[in-house]
């Protein structure tokens, strides 16, 4: 179920032409672009020029992807700094649009181009980009989701994410994006593991009820050596019970941390039968037929806290590159799962042999 994918391909649509395919390759550009996307199955990389203007000494070009496997296809913009810093996702290009301040003119410009509410935050302290931190804050029925990234000083492009340093792995910057959740998420297996695998997952979407035992044979073999964490990835403006779920499983996990695990799977196996009329009582049936405190579990279901933590978290995937649910990484770098999940098992693999 694709969020950002969506939100990537209504961006480009709005703001983009294209020039001649395949501009004159730069190995730096080629391998910083290659390790910022995910491994996948045969893959095959086309660059086409990237025709907006940008910031003063930025380059671009529209980065596609190819595969056999369906998952893995789409595009980026990748785009470099002056000082050799490398973005990879769907710059907002918000140009002339009308509005008082530059942050009247992103809130229109994601309302008019994505019907989006959004309400931008900006720090005018530069950075050694040259621009400012910004943060959306995406209005939605379930709360505030807020997205991070940067602003150049003209306010005409809005840069969703990070740009990584030309000497860093972006998979350590994920790693360190990721950690403040990563903390508090559902975990099973080695605490000081070789292998971490973090599953980016909505508990209504039915392609994560279809990928939900991808990790089991790989804990079932090597639970000593790998660390599984479930990272909530709700998809609030799409999945109507998907936060309630979240929460529900965040507060029997906070009691009962190895019988979140059963829970997951009792979701995703009536996921079909449920409804955001009906998952309140199935959750808290679950709760109570399991002994756990009524009390503790229904002040955290309702916790404002918890709720703004995993929204934040919400903001923080889709600010780091993951693009939709269900998402595999692997001690930082995104994997596609493969076929029944036998390309992530083959990754695990490798990184196991090799250690």
């Amino acid at each position: 179920m694709k969020r950002t994918g969506m939100l990537l391909a209504a961006t480009l649509a709005a703001t983009t032409t294209f020039a001649a395919e395949n501009p004159a390759v730069d190995e730096k550009f080629e391998k910083q672009v290659r390790n910022a996307l995910p491994v996948c199955a045969e893959m095959k990389i086309s660059r086409q020029d990237f025709n907006q203007k940008l910031p003063a000494g930025m380059k671009g070009s529209v980065v596609r992807i190819e595969s056999p496997r369906h998952a893995c296809d789409g595009q980026y913009v990748a785009i470099t700094s002056p000082s050799g810093a490398f973005f990879l996702g769907a710059p907002w290009m918000i140009g002339d649009e009308q509005g008082a301040t530059v942050e009247e003119r992103i809130k229109n410009f994601a309302w008019n181009r994505m019907q989006y509410n959004v309400t931008a935050e900006i720090d005018r302290n530069q950075t050694r980009e040259g621009m400012f931190p910004i943060t959306l804050y995406q209005t939605t029925e379930r709360g505030k989701v807020p997205l991070s990234g940067l602003v150049d000083r003209e306010g005409k492009v809005v840069f969703i994410g990070t740009f990584h340093s030309p000497n860093a792995e972006p998979s350590a910057a994920r790693l360190k994006a990721f950690e403040p959740f990563l903390g508090v998420s559902p975990t099973r297996g080695a605490a000081k593991a070789e292998v971490t695998i973090v599953e980016f997952s909505d508990f209504q979407c039915p392609s994560c009820k279809q990928s939900a035992h991808y990790v089991d044979p790989i804990m079932a073999r090597h639970g000593e050596r790998v660390r599984h964490i479930r990272y909530d990835l709700p998809l609030v403006t799409n999945h109507p019970w998907a936060l309630g779920a979240t929460m529900a499983g965040r507060a029997i996990y906070r009691q009962k941390p190895e019988l979140f695990w059963d829970f997951k799977k009792q979701v995703y196996d009536n996921q079909d039968k449920l409804s955001a009329f009906t998952f309140h009582d199935f959750a808290r049936g679950y709760a109570q037929d399991h002994e756990l405190d009524m009390t503790k579990y229904d002040a955290d279901v309702e916790s404002e806290e918890l709720r703004a933590q995993v929204l934040k978290g919400v903001g923080a995937a889709f600010s780091n590159e993951v693009r939709g649910t269900p998402t595999y990484m692997v001690n930082g770098v995104f994997v596609d799962a493969g076929d029944n999940g036998k390309a992530l098992e083959d990754y695990v693999e490798k990184l196991l042999t090799k250690s």
